[in-house]
């Protein structure tokens, strides 16, 4: 494809997303966080406000706060699936340097719908450049799918939040002295994801042959996993299962 033709592309999807695209009005986020949408990211300026021309289907919003030494804190987003000129907004929470938890009541989010125009100059186009690439990576992503798998906090982190707790007691002794390694690992605290921050994966079956196998049907389940990936996929209903064209 030309360099022209890529253009008149972009111009023409710019036509249309100026009309069906949605709008991040994202409030209060200090200059120099870290900020991206999809796969590209930006360092904010002091008039970043959000992000416009956003094409209708599943998007990943993500940022990192920095403080005045320029340390970054690890990443975290959210997923969403913007609807035909759908107007989000969201607040920034300076004090805990994240996005805020608060509900938007309806009233204000169409008062700043209302106006738009005069909120437009701080507003950052979607960067078109990596449509096509995000979106051959999401259209097989349905929201029900989302649901099942991100964090029921809603974040997704890029450092695992984790907390101490109690050991799970040791069903039976030891039959053999402790390495070097076991002492080290009994010193060390327990840490577990705090409830609700974790990603929800799909957990493997605990055994990887059927109840009732023989010997030799376990060696060749343990060759072949083709057994735990039906047992895997026999987890899903109809409404989150994906369907391919082939």
């Amino acid at each position: 494809m030309s360099e022209t033709q890529s253009i008149e592309i972009d111009q023409e999807l710019a036509r249309k997303l100026l009309i069906e695209g949605g709008t991040l009005f994202f409030q209060n986020v200090p200059k120099k966080t870290i900020f991206g949408i999809d796969t590209k990211t930006w360092n904010t300026g002091e008039k970043f406000k959000g992000i416009k021309m956003i094409p209708p289907g599943l998007h990943f919003i993500h940022y990192s706060a920095t403080n005045k030494y320029d340390d970054v804190v690890p990443r975290a987003g959210f997923m969403y699936n913007f609807k035909k000129s759908e107007f989000l907004v969201k607040k920034w929470n300076l004090e805990t340097e994240d996005i805020s938890n608060e509900v938007i009541p309806e009233c204000e989010v169409e008062r700043l719908k209302s106006n738009l125009l005069n909120l437009d100059p701080y507003l950052g186009v979607y960067p078109f450049d990596v449509f096509i690439k995000w979106k051959n990576l999401t259209e097989y992503i349905t929201d029900e799918l989302v649901a099942r798998l991100v964090p029921l906090s809603g974040q997704i982190r890029s450092a695992l939040e984790l907390s101490a707790c109690e050991k799970p007691e040791v069903s039976k002794r030891r039959s053999r002295p402790s390495t070097a390694e076991e002492k080290e690992d009994d010193l060390l605290p327990h840490l577990q994801a705090k409830p609700g921050t974790e990603l929800r994966f799909t957990p493997f079956p605990s055994k990887d042959y059927p109840d009732g196998a023989t010997p030799a049907e376990i060696t060749k389940h343990m060759m072949d996993p083709t057994y735990s990936l039906e047992t895997m996929l026999s987890t899903y209903n109809k409404y989150t299962l994906i369907n391919y064209d082939l």
